[in-house]
């Protein structure tokens, strides 16, 4: 029987344009996170208001998440791979450490989205940010699934890990995306509990391609 491959890296289909396009999604690491804070409102948006709005809260998701993660890169507790998440949690069991995901396709420039995640001290993860990238945000492409294909796979990372909570903020403009989601009303936080969280590891490993 062929070894069960780790949750990430993890390819799968979202969609563009309407048709099922392979993208993949793997531990970023500091270009990465970096090359996001490039990211800027599409100026084909000057006329749409509420998608400006949308766009511009993933350019500062993008800048905060950067900023959050020189913090814990400069103090030696960031992960760049889940080994070495892994190896991390070991040598220190209620240590917190950070680990930034990203999603990419070879049809998109750069990062499609990403996530900014903390495993805490009580072996939960934490999203700090969640993010897509502006001209998917703001509906100027028509590719869909980015979101919830990174909430799948986070879901994956904490099942591997044991984890038995996800959690995270929400925002006013984001808590109708985790309502969908989780088929519950949902105020300024979420939490993703343990069946949550097989479900959606589940959902996610069921959809892997080969790239």
């Amino acid at each position: 029987m062929p070894a069960k491959p780790p949750p990430v890296p993890i390819s799968f289909a979202i969609f563009r344009d309407d048709e099922p396009a392979i993208a993949t999604l793997e531990f970023a690491g500091n270009a990465d996170i970096m090359s996001a804070t490039r990211w800027r409102v599409p100026t084909e948006l000057d006329d749409d208001p509420l998608m400006r709005a949308r766009a511009a809260d993933a350019c500062e998701f993008a800048l905060l998440a950067a900023k959050r993660w020189r913090h814990y890169r400069d103090t030696s507790s960031v992960a760049l791979t889940l080994g070495e998440l892994k190896r991390l949690i070991s040598s220190n069991p209620t240590g917190e450490f950070c680990f930034h995901l990203k999603l990419s396709a070879d049809w998109f420039p750069g990062s499609l989205g990403g996530a900014m995640v903390r495993r805490t001290w009580r072996h939960n993860l934490m999203i700090d940010f969640l993010f897509v990238h502006p001209r998917i945000s703001g509906r100027v492409l028509n590719v869909k699934g980015v979101g919830i294909r990174i909430l799948q796979a986070l879901c994956g990372i904490a099942k591997d890990l044991g984890c038995s909570l996800v959690w995270g903020e929400a925002t006013q403009d984001s808590a109708p995306f985790y309502e969908r989601h989780l088929h519950r009303e949902v105020g300024d936080q979420f939490a993703i509990q343990l069946d949550e969280i097989v479900r959606f590891a589940a959902e996610i490993e069921a959809e892997r391609k080969t790239p």
